[in-house]
């Protein structure tokens, strides 16, 4: 029996029809559980409870249900039946053509939004990321608010009903749910929104919505909410939507810094990053290249990176790929192994865009010949023992560089564009000029294999 409550606000209206739906429907899911052992009459009692939350929804009539109690009360019930996700879609004959149905359930969730509260005894510092929090969100830093959205490793989760809602209009009238993601007013109120639906349904709702509230909801659900192995059908829907992202060469960079700064934590996104690169232009390249931070040691960056290449190097064409490895050159030799960073090496460095380096060698300027590199490494040697060094630590660690340096480049001497892979391994191209025993005695040189 559903009676008007007494007055009181929403939040109190939906807290007591859930707790109204845990005590009348609470049976429910563990009867569904168990219906291979079903009675005749077991199953009867069951359709007849079954039958008021279907005929509820479709034969649902604003004039006899002014304060929406009933579609709430609808709603809060079928969050009992839609135990496996079945509910819809068996109704959805029945429903599809319910204009009014759809209407309230579309009004049901244009009535929920999030509201921080902050209790009187919060700590600053909460306080203090909390504004920080709401003024990238209104800046629209995304780098910025991903690092605060992180430390909350819980978001809030939708109602039963509003969970319902959401999953209804994915089935029944999907272009008005991109209607309600498009009025987002913030990230945490495109989450509530977004929250219900499957993986491949929240980043297909992301690519159809011009609202980057929900987009960034989205790829900061799949980049740190969801970290797993994605399905290809997933993945697929992942790479469409990075593709639509890269077209704004303004909020790419910041995407790009949501998500690829560090891509060891992100190995799952990798394929598809490969795939939407491989039909991104020359802007959306560059930018993909400086958002990667490098380091000397971070090998595991290095290998996610790979993936993503070796994703791109396989589907883009011969123009797209030659932009690609010449800004992975250009960022490398600028980089020079942390050089700018003050950080001396005390052995053998590689970095995360070595295929990409190795692509531009083989793929983009002209090969040098084994003699060439022998004579560039002799003379840079020469260079470096004539030049003054502030330590000890100082000359070894130039010599590391150009030993660093020249592996990548004589591995790519030995490889072709035909080879699977490109990445240099643990065999050492140690240049005749480096055989010297003095020489090495000089420069510490006394481990024999590229870092793991």
């Amino acid at each position: 029996m559903i009676a008007e409550p007494e007055a009181s606000n929403a939040d109190t209206m939906v807290e007591r029809l859930t707790s109204a739906t845990r005590a009348d429907l609470g049976d429910v899911p563990r009867a569904l559980a168990a219906s291979s052992g079903f009675a005749a009459e077991e199953a009867l009692r069951l359709a007849r409870r079954l039958g008021w939350t279907v005929k509820a929804l479709a034969d649902w009539d604003p004039h006899q249900d002014p304060s929406s109690l009933r579609i709430e009360a609808a709603l809060a019930s079928v969050s009992a039946w839609n135990v496996d996700g079945g509910f819809w879609e068996a109704v959805q004959a029945r429903l599809r053509g319910c204009r009014l149905t759809i209407a309230a359930i579309e009004i049901v969730l244009r009535h929920r939004a999030p509201v921080a509260r902050v209790p009187d005894d919060a700590p600053v510092w909460e306080r203090e990321h909390l504004h920080a929090m709401q003024e990238a969100e209104r800046a629209r830093d995304w780098a910025e608010l991903s690092k605060r959205a992180r430390a909350f490793e819980q978001l809030p989760n939708p109602d039963p009903g509003a969970r319902q809602a959401t999953l209804a209009l994915s089935l029944l009238d999907w272009p008005r749910l991109i209607r309600l993601a498009n009025r987002s007013e913030g990230w945490l109120h495109s989450h509530l929104l977004i929250a219900p639906l499957p993986l491949v349904d929240a980043l297909r709702l992301a690519l159809a919505s011009g609202n980057r509230y929900a987009q960034f909801a989205t790829l900061e659900r799949v980049a740190y909410r969801e970290v797993r192995d994605l399905l290809p059908q997933e993945e697929t829907a992942l790479r469409n939507l990075l593709i639509v992202l890269a077209k704004d060469a303004d909020d790419w960079p910041r995407w790009l810094a949501v998500c690829n700064h560090y891509p060891v934590r992100h190995p799952h996104m990798q394929a598809a990053f490969g795939r939407a690169l491989a039909r991104s232009d020359g802007t959306a390249l560059q930018a993909y290249v400086e958002s990667v931070s490098l380091s000397t040691s971070d090998s595991d960056t290095r290998a996610n990176v790979t993936r993503c290449l070796s994703v791109f190097r396989a589907r883009a064409g011969a123009d797209r790929r030659r932009a690609l490895w010449r800004a992975a050159f250009e960022r490398w030799q600028g980089w020079n192994f942390a050089e700018d960073e003050g950080q001396n090496l005390t052995s053998l460095a590689r970095s995360a865009l070595d295929y990409g380096v190795v692509g531009w060698l083989i793929e983009g300027e002209q090969q040098r010949s084994f003699a060439e590199l022998e004579r560039f490494f002799s003379d840079d040697l020469r260079s470096l023992e004539m030049r003054w060094h502030a330590s000890l630590s100082s000359a070894i660690s130039e010599f590391f560089r150009l030993i660093s340096r020249h592996q990548v480049m004589a591995h790519a001497k030995r490889r072709s564009a035909a080879d699977a892979d490109w990445l240099p391994g643990l065999p050492i191209d140690l240049p005749a000029a480096a055989t010297d025993e003095f020489l090495q005695r000089r420069y510490h040189w006394s481990d024999r294999q590229l870092p793991d």
